[in-house]
């Protein structure tokens, strides 16, 4: 090893050490909730417990959960808590998606647009605002192969619940990811601020 190589060896040292020290989280990181919430979904991950979704396992557990199923063969229409949800899955390109009418863009205010957008970073959670053929939707969307019964009674009440509450808290459920750990009924629309 040469003679500068060596002198700088200290140096390099000490740079990768502070930068550990900055990159690494903090012991409170890991006790955060976040970090707990991350834990368990790469466990589940991980677990050998895990088994494939295919469309018989996927009917099964809709019916369980929504009365009067129609459909069949990755499609199904239903009415969930006074909405229509309909759930498409397509095996051959490992796709599904959970969609539920929320109003017809035409009808849509500026700010409702803006508070569209904010709800899909904060408040959406799995869900999503998205607009399809004229209309604006609640819409949850995986691979099918890789769906896990959890997740799936999951999407299916979070796109219920955000087309429950467009207009108001434009949230998915009671959990948001908000600036500085703010609580707020309705995301607020913002003013030319890039603030996250």
């Amino acid at each position: 090893m040469s003679r500068k190589l060596l002198w700088m060896l200290p140096g390099a040292v000490g740079l990768a050490a502070l930068l550990s020290s900055v990159l690494v989280p903090s012991e409170d990181y890991w006790r955060s909730e976040l970090s707990q919430l991350q834990v368990v979904a790469q466990t589940q991950m991980l677990s050998s417990n895990l088994t494939e979704m295919s469309l018989d396992r996927l009917e099964e557990i809709l019916v369980s959960e929504v009365p009067d199923l129609q459909g069949s063969g990755g499609q199904w229409q239903a009415e969930l808590n006074g909405r229509s949800v309909i759930v498409l899955a397509d095996p051959t390109n490992n796709r599904m998606r959970i969609v539920v009418p929320v109003v017809a863009t035409s009808a849509l205010s500026e700010e409702q647009i803006q508070a569209m957008l904010v709800a899909n970073f904060h408040s959406a959670l799995d869900a999503r605002y998205a607009v399809s053929n004229g209309a604006v939707v609640a819409v949850f969307v995986h691979p099918l192969s890789t769906l896990q019964e959890t997740d799936l009674r999951s999407g299916l009440h979070q796109v219920v619940n955000l087309a429950e509450t467009f207009g108001s808290s434009y949230s998915s459920g009671g959990l948001g990811f908000l600036p500085n750990g703010q609580r707020r009924e309705a995301p607020a629309v913002p003013e030319g601020s890039i603030g996250i």
